[in-house]
């Protein structure tokens, strides 16, 4: 699973693999260690909720977690929908923009970056 965030912007981008397991499981989580001595980390999850009628994002004990709507995770990971998009109030005139997609192969390799459990690009059928 992938995190980009951009100002009041998170992107999340998962694999087939971070697919099948929140499908099967309800969650899909990645830790970042931080300092190996200290066992600080930052971990960022996706969490279908049965209780909220809406995506909304929370960040405690240094985890950020999208939680998502039953039905609507439900859909989206059994079908070959490819977003949910989502925005929360920030409590001031701002708002958080929530951006949770399946992530697809790359057009053109890059040095670096491993897209083996990617979603094939339906691009790629085209040219």
């Amino acid at each position: 699973m992938k995190l980009r965030t951009t100002q009041n912007s998170i992107r999340l981008r998962l694999s087939q693999t971070d697919v099948w397991n929140f499908a099967e499981n309800g969650v899909a989580e990645e830790k970042i260690q931080i300092d190996s001595a200290s066992e600080a980390g930052f971990s960022f999850r996706l969490q279908r909720s049965d209780t909220s009628d809406r995506t909304t994002a929370t960040y405690q004990n240094n985890c950020l977690t999208i939680l998502i709507p039953s039905r609507i995770a439900d859909q989206w990971s059994t079908s070959e929908d490819v977003s949910i998009e989502a925005s929360q109030p920030n409590g001031d005139a701002s708002e958080l923009s929530i951006l949770v997609e399946k992530d697809f192969a790359c057009l053109t390799p890059r040095m670096g970056d491993d897209d083996k459990d990617a979603f094939p690009n339906p691009a790629a059928a085209h040219g």
